[in-house]
């Protein structure tokens, strides 16, 4: 199966025009979202209504029963996108084909494990961390009640070695000269760089800027990356990337249950994962529902490097990330800003003052067209 032939046999009855994007989930996610996010590590470890499809060899037969192997992006493919994403540099170490898997009751569920090689992970980690988040085109969810000290632009946003002209990770992390303002003192107090990249920084958008408040999108309002767009379109080519909306998880952050139903076009939707393990529920059906509306869910561990692909009726379904798991972040990206491609020996030296930064983190990164 190719995901572009899945997406483009989608069923029109899928639009999100019947959906209302205020609508309240149902009961039965709220619960499970709540178990997940309470259930004790080792108990979750061993739970087998958790799916790690990275040891999808080890399934049992009733967990074999509900997944299959659909097909397979080839090693070809993804070095080519991550090489393009590179800047058409060459990969260190040669891509490995991924693995697509499907799940029975979940029609449009499409997870693929492995899918972004180490070095593109990193790369992508500082793409989103150094230039995305210090350009203040792209809205983040502090600028409403902050003033937000960004860096100058001193250079090109992004040169062939991939250094990187502006970012937040050269500053000190308590300097008064580097603290956020609040626009409103008599509501808000200062924030300083580590209060604001560690735990106060929860979200980024990318292109078309989605206003959360109205849950709508406005039209044209920041240009997408273009070197994310090609990594996107390159291992997805039915997607057309306009808006990313880019989460950062903390250890005992959560994303609620909620659906994606503000886009204007029926595309699918790919969602990539850095940084450490994150719990992601699906789920179909209604509380009271029989049959094909009986309440159901799948709950995903989803690894850094990961995919998860909808589309069809899976792209509108409820969803959440239920918790995040502490010190899962692989060694390759657990030191970052130490490690960024192409950064000088200035910068270097700036980097090691937050070092370990990703190994606290977890990123996820939902790539989508927004308009037909």
């Amino acid at each position: 199966m190719e995901l572009s032939t899945a997406a483009a046999s989608a069923p029109n009855s899928t639009s999100n025009h019947h959906h209302d994007t205020h609508a309240l989930p149902p009961n039965f996610i709220q619960r499970e979202h709540w178990r997940y996010q309470t259930m004790r590590k080792s108990e979750l470890e061993q739970n087998p209504e958790v799916f790690d499809l990275r040891k999808y060899s080890e399934f049992t037969k009733e967990q074999l029963e509900k997944w299959s192997c659909a097909g397979v992006i080839p090693a070809s493919q993804i070095q080519a996108a991550c090489e393009a994403y590179n800047g058409g540099q060459s990969l260190r170490d040669a891509a490995k084909d991924a693995r697509i898997f499907e799940h029975r009751d979940f029609p449009g569920l499409h997870v693929i494990p492995t899918l972004l090689p180490p070095e593109t992970q990193v790369l992508f980690t500082s793409c989103l961390m150094h230039r995305d988040l210090s350009n203040p085109a792209h809205k983040i969810n502090l600028q409403t009640d902050y003033e937000i000290p960004y860096p100058p632009d001193t250079a090109e946003t992004l040169t062939e070695n991939h250094r990187f002209g502006r970012t937040f990770f050269t500053r000190e992390r308590a300097a008064a000269e580097d603290c956020l303002q609040p626009k409103t003192p008599e509501r808000h107090s200062p924030l300083n760089m580590e209060q604001f990249l560690y735990s106060k920084l929860r979200w980024l958008t990318l292109g078309e800027q989605y206003d959360w408040p109205t849950r709508s999108y406005a039209k044209h309002a920041t240009h997408f990356p273009e070197d994310l767009s090609k990594l996107v379109t390159g291992l997805f080519p039915h997607i057309r990337p306009e808006s990313g909306v880019v989460l950062t998880y903390s250890a005992k952050d959560f994303m609620p249950v909620h659906r994606d139903v503000s886009e204007h076009c029926q595309r699918a939707l790919a969602s990539f994962s850095l940084g450490c393990d994150g719990l992601f529920i699906l789920a179909r059906g209604e509380d009271d529902g029989v049959g094909e509306d009986a309440p159901r869910t799948v709950v995903l561990r989803v690894r850094s490097g990961d995919c998860v692909h909808l589309d069809g009726e899976a792209r509108w379904a409820w969803h959440a990330m239920a918790r995040t798991i502490p010190g899962t972040c692989p060694p390759y990206l657990a030191q970052w800003p130490v490690g960024t491609p192409g950064a000088t020996p200035e910068e270097e030296k700036a980097f090691k003052k937050w070092k370990g930064y990703m190994g606290t983190k977890r990123i996820n990164v939902s790539c989508r067209q927004v308009w037909d």
